[in-house]
């Protein structure tokens, strides 16, 4: 490293009075050789050297005003320039002068309120389809096949979708059914049901039922050691994945039981299930 590396940094050193008298010394001395120090020495004297400027960092924009931003579509305002150390009298008068004959931008609001506006339809659509899920076939439809194939983790449960009242339907009775156990079945065609009024009711005519809208549910109540017991279909509850028809049995009271061996069956029609799904006969508890 030459004289002149060494001794230019400590220029502004020798102006501010604040280098010690060994580097004075030097310094004066390169001074008297050296006519570039010289002139470097008057262009500090003189100011003509100015700071370098360090552009200044803009503050971070807070994460709520990015969310709004991001919603709206806005852009992100450019940095602010810098402002000048001197500017000149003149030039901010001009600037002044122009600012205040220059109409302020207009914003347009529009698209920050068809955004909004659309939200709100967005959630109202949304909670009218939650409230009618039930309703919906092709909710229905995909909640059935959930709970057909097993799919209950997923929070997917048979549910209860219509209840139907049997006890104004028509039925049939008696207290000899052909065997001494207890028995149910459902009957969906005409072959099985003429088989089974032959035996539960030998001798009377078939009653005419319509088979596309309807079937028989047959229950038979066991062997009884008294008379007085008697069945009776309530309802049909109908499931996402099944049917059940449930039926009460009565007893009979003290005064009124023979003993008198009996075997009491019902036979009532009921509204066609659907075929896919498996007809359950529940007794009441």
């Amino acid at each position: 490293m030459n004289e002149c590396e060494q001794i230019h940094p400590l220029l502004r050193g020798y102006l501010g009075e604040t280098l010690s008298a060994r580097d004075k010394r030097l310094v004066a001395r390169h001074l008297n050789l050296c006519a570039s120090a010289r002139k470097e020495l008057d262009r500090l004297r003189s100011g003509a050297l100015k700071a370098p400027i360090v552009p200044v960092e803009a503050p971070s924009e807070p994460w709520d005003l990015r969310i709004l931003r991001w919603l709206f579509k806005t852009p992100k305002p450019a940095p602010r320039p810098a402002p000048e150390a001197a500017p000149k009298r003149a030039r901010s008068t001009r600037n002044s002068i122009q600012a205040m004959t220059t109409p302020p931008r207009s914003t347009s609001l529009w698209k920050p309120i068809l955004s909004i506006v659309l939200i709100f339809v967005g959630l109202a659509l949304l909670t009218h389809f939650i409230q009618n899920a039930s309703e919906n076939r092709v909710v229905k439809g995909a909640r059935r096949w959930l709970s057909k194939n097993g799919y209950h983790v997923l929070g997917v449960t048979s549910s209860l979708e219509l209840v139907l009242d049997l006890t104004n339907l028509p039925h049939w009775s008696g207290n000899a059914a052909p065997v001494a156990v207890p028995f149910n079945a459902v009957i969906t065609d005409l072959e099985h049901f003429k088989i089974y009024w032959q035996i539960l009711q030998p001798g009377l005519a078939l009653p005419p039922v319509d088979f596309n809208k309807h079937a028989l549910a047959v229950v038979g109540l066991g062997s009884k050691a008294t008379s007085g017991y008697a069945a009776r279909f309530k309802r049909a509850e109908n499931y996402t994945d099944k049917t059940i028809l449930w039926y009460d049995e009565s007893s009979p009271g003290a005064a009124g039981a023979s003993p008198i061996l009996t075997r009491p069956w019902i036979l009532q029609l009921v509204p066609k299930p659907p075929v896919q799904e498996p007809v359950l006969i529940q007794k009441i508890q």
